[in-house]
């Protein structure tokens, strides 16, 4: 079976690494906007290797992590000794969908899922489930922070991104395609799939990984609908350091949402 990056926490964790510390500052300076000082508490779904919430541990946040994989989970679990200490964020498996009996109620200050991560949810349904649950763990004038590309239908091209990252003898490149939906925002139309080329190379060994999936495909209308339908509203848009955005109509941007 081939293993694309979702299969392999240390190559992802590798990949990504890059520019973590400086995202993380983005989302404590929308923390400190739009909640104001003192201590919080965070958290991240579908949180991947935990890479943000380390990072936030180092300025004083508490931090609460899930994802589907429990590999995933494995891994965030283990940085430096492996073993739980004071300060350390706490992990657990759990489903984007079903998540909020893990975690106490009204106890969270910033929500956050960055990158896209939110379109892996493959309908519209599943995405109210989700914004539903999240919006259980938030306490008063708390916000959720969603990275998100917007769909423009039927005015979009194939692109593509490259990515690297090195980890001592591991280096990674990952060349990604991007298929837009084709027509109009029918239901049939609303998939965006991605084509990733993974090349992992330690020493002298080289390995060529491929795997594809796809991404659930929102306009800024559909976006809002789900998150009013959800209870929420949108607060602002921002950029990845925490700057007034106007909104794109298939641009990337966080938006910060709340009660």
């Amino acid at each position: 079976m081939q293993i694309g990056l979702y299969e392999d926490p240390a190559v992802y964790d590798i990949l990504h690494a890059r520019g973590t510390a400086r995202e993380v500052r983005g989302l404590f300076r929308i923390a400190r906007r739009f909640i104001g000082p003192g201590k919080q508490t965070w958290l991240e779904s579908a949180c991947g290797t935990g890479r943000y919430l380390r990072a936030a541990a180092r300025l004083g946040i508490r931090g609460i992590g899930f994802d589907l994989s429990p590999g995933m989970i494995e891994y965030a679990r283990r940085p430096g000794t492996g073993q739980p200490r004071p300060g350390n964020p706490r992990f657990f498996v759990g489903d984007m969908t079903d998540f909020a009996a893990r975690v106490r109620p009204a106890s969270v200050h910033l929500a956050f899922n960055v990158i896209n991560t939110i379109r892996h949810l493959e309908s519209d349904k599943a995405l109210l489930a989700h914004l539903r649950e999240v919006r259980r763990t938030l306490r008063p004038r708390a916000v959720y922070v969603v990275g998100i590309t917007l769909t423009s239908y039927g005015m979009e091209f194939p692109s593509e991104d490259v990515w690297h990252g090195a980890r001592g003898r591991c280096r990674v490149k990952q060349v990604v395609q991007y298929v837009p939906p084709i027509g109009t925002k029918q239901e049939r139309g609303r998939q965006e799939m991605v084509h990733s080329h993974l090349v992992v190379t330690r020493g002298r060994r080289v390995e060529h990984r491929d795997s594809s999936y796809p991404l659930r495909c929102y306009s800024e209308s559909q976006w809002l609908e789900a998150v009013h339908r959800a209870g929420l509203r949108a607060r602002g848009l921002v950029d990845d350091d925490g700057r007034d955005i106007v909104a794109s109509p298939s641009g990337y941007g966080l938006w910060v949402l709340g009660g």
